[in-house]
């Protein structure tokens, strides 16, 4: 999982560069823009469905219940089929200017793509295929844009809308073929209440989608404004130094993926001291990544920077990176807040805390990037990112007995 990780993160590295060398400033902060279209709106079309079935899927496959989770997802894939179409012929046939983007073909040939790419990514990590999650990520898709740009002389934004058609046909069609397989190895077809998992997954899925989207509202956020207060060429060059500081969490990302299903595993059979274990490992494995990432990215920050070009090396920029860097620690260091809570029945607490997070980054946001453009966009991440993470600590602390924050719970003492 990690080397998948690690590849993956190397592929949006590659195309982030490829961009900026071959097109320019200006080219990578359209394609950062584009991404953040298809993010915010594949994710608001999912409707908090992929959330659901990673808790879904992980209960009933650690009971066995193979067929169950082959027909669940085979019969709860057509809608997502029919909200990719529509979204796709809404691009084709009735474009529109956005907020920040137009909504065109090749958008929503990617959003389309991506309704169905988050969906299938998630159940096969509710199902323990985190392999195949890991190969469904946003810098596997970037990797093979880049070798799309190289090999076929393609443009950044039909790249990333032609891949991900590729990654969303593999993607449903090796699910389809993982689950089926599965079953059929039961031995028998189980058929319990449709309707009930139906309403299940929609009991789920509304407080999961409204995280997520509040969860892009942080993600997002200081880019968006810088978009909108600034050029182009600053969303490139903020971009690139958030993509260096998101390093320091690439093992979390990894270890959390595997975490997710667990977490809903143990929780469901009453296993809170393995719940306990499994927490205390995450941030062991964090810490022993982000703590060392942090001092690299002090000592050669402004080097890697340069990478892209002379003007992501400015001051302003680097300061930026470290701001976001120190934030992200702080992410790695607290461990997986939110997957715990949405994966152990905190669903509601943990959209409490990202609204209280969300609004606190929006209303820094607004008032710091006018003013101080890159680093103000840095510091309000930062302060996102705080926030959620202590609010998601001290609400775990009081709910489930145990201290997250890895360097204060003993995890040099415990297994």
């Amino acid at each position: 999982m990690l080397i998948l990780k690690v590849a993956g993160a190397f592929g949006g590295f590659l195309f982030s560069l490829l961009v900026a060398r071959k097109f320019g400033d200006d080219a990578l902060g359209r394609a950062e823009l584009f991404v953040l279209a298809i993010t915010v709106g594949s994710t608001l079309l999912r409707l908090g469905a992929e959330g659901a079935v990673v808790k879904l899927f992980s209960g009933w496959s650690s009971g066995g219940q193979y067929a169950r989770i082959a027909q669940r997802f085979k019969g709860w894939s057509w809608p997502m089929w029919a909200v990719a179409g529509a979204v796709i012929l809404v691009g084709v046939l009735a474009p529109m200017d956005l907020i920040l983007i137009r909504l065109d073909g090749w958008l929503g040939l990617a959003i389309g793509a991506w309704v169905l790419i988050g969906w299938s990514g998630e159940a096969l990590r509710g199902t323990g295929r985190v392999g195949w999650y890991a190969l469904l990520q946003p810098g596997w898709w970037m990797l093979l844009a880049g070798i799309f740009m190289v090999l076929l002389g393609m443009k950044p934004v039909p790249a990333l809308s032609v891949t991900g058609c590729v990654l969303a046909l593999l993607g449903m069609a090796g699910a389809m073929s993982l689950f089926a397989r599965q079953a059929g190895k039961e031995g028998r077809l189980l058929q319990p209440g449709a309707y009930a998992d139906s309403q299940a997954m929609m009991r789920l899925a509304g407080p999961i989608w409204l995280g997520s989207m509040l969860h892009l509202v942080l993600s997002w956020a200081d880019t968006a404004l810088i978009a909108a207060w600034l050029s182009e060429s600053d969303v490139a060059h903020y971009r690139s130094a958030f993509r260096l500081a998101a390093l320091l969490t690439f093992t979390q990302f990894a270890v959390n993926a595997l975490g997710a299903p667990t977490f809903g595993a143990l929780h469901s059979q009453g296993d809170m001291e393995g719940l306990r274990r499994a927490v205390h490992r995450i941030g062991w494995m964090n810490t022993a990544v982000a703590l060392p990432g942090l001092l690299f990215l002090v000592v050669l920050g402004s080097w890697l920077l340069g990478l892209w070009g002379p003007a992501f090396a400015q001051p302003h920029v680097c300061r930026a990176l470290l701001i976001l860097a120190a934030g992200q620690c702080i992410n790695a260091l607290c461990g997986p807040v939110m997957y715990l809570l949405n994966m152990t029945g905190g669903e509601r607490a943990g959209l409490a805390i990202l609204a209280v997070s969300a609004a606190a980054q929006l209303s820094a946001a607004a008032f710091l990037v006018p003013e101080m453009g890159l680093v103000g966009a840095a510091w309000s991440a930062a302060l996102g990112m705080l926030f959620w993470n202590a609010l998601g600590v001290v609400y775990i602390r009081r709910q489930h007995g145990f201290l997250m924050i890895s360097l204060l719970n003993g995890w040099w003492k415990r297994s």
